[in-house]
């Protein structure tokens, strides 16, 4: 997933879209956001995202069998990569890897989340556009839910709860859904709601920012 944003500046700080509601997980906190978002690391350590097409984007993944130094390795590739990427969230199967292990970063919540199940999605939806890191220069008008809660366990394996709001809630569906070999394409009512993305385009409802991941 991923997210452009305009210059502008907003004269109150905005609570987290993005929040955990339960539970105390393990997190890209800020010592490892640092070194892991250095561009010698990154270049080092980030891999390619797969496109549309390729059959790793499009089955659902396995449940993770690894040791917690092995699933830290993994997050540490999968954040490398969507920063490379210039994205805000983003799921192993975009790296080629088939396994339910994803993270969610809307407002740097550093969250990684393994076998993340929806629990709970409103009924209230907003019809707002959407981007993939695996689907590169374009994006799409899709209806989402407005309000979202996720439970998934961290890599210690202690379960935990997350709860979204407008975009944290698209970010946490569209994570989702590529653990359920899904694509946002495949959500859309028509191609035509799919756009190439214009250079200094403007983004939905003028907030300067479009989810990519």
């Amino acid at each position: 997933m991923s997210e452009s944003l305009a210059e502008h500046e907003r004269e109150e700080p905005q609570p987290p879209r993005l929040r955990i509601a339960k539970g105390s997980p393990w997190r890209i906190d800020p010592g490892r956001r640092a070194k892991w978002s250095a561009p010698a690391f990154v270049a080092a350590h980030a891999v390619e995202v797969r496109q549309i097409g390729d059959p790793v984007l499009h089955a659902a993944a396995k449940k993770p069998r690894m040791h917690r130094g092995d699933l830290e390795a993994l997050a540490q590739r999968l954040f490398t990569s969507m920063v490379a990427a210039r994205g805000i969230g983003i799921a192993a199967t975009q790296i080629g890897v088939p396994l339910r292990v994803a993270i969610m970063d809307v407002d740097e919540a550093g969250i990684v989340a393994i076998e993340p199940k929806i629990e709970w999605v409103s009924d209230e939806v907003d019809e707002t556009s959407e981007g993939c890191l695996s689907v590169r220069g374009m994006y799409g008008m899709i209806e989402r839910p407005l309000q979202a809660r996720l439970v998934a366990l961290d890599i210690t394996g202690k379960k935990f709860v997350i709860e979204g709001e407008e975009f944290g809630a698209q970010c946490m569906l569209h994570e989702t859904d590529h653990l359920n070999g899904v694509l946002y394409v495949d959500r859309l009512r028509s191609r035509d709601d799919l756009h190439p993305v214009e250079v200094d385009e403007p983004t939905e409802k003028g907030e300067g920012e479009r989810l990519r991941s």
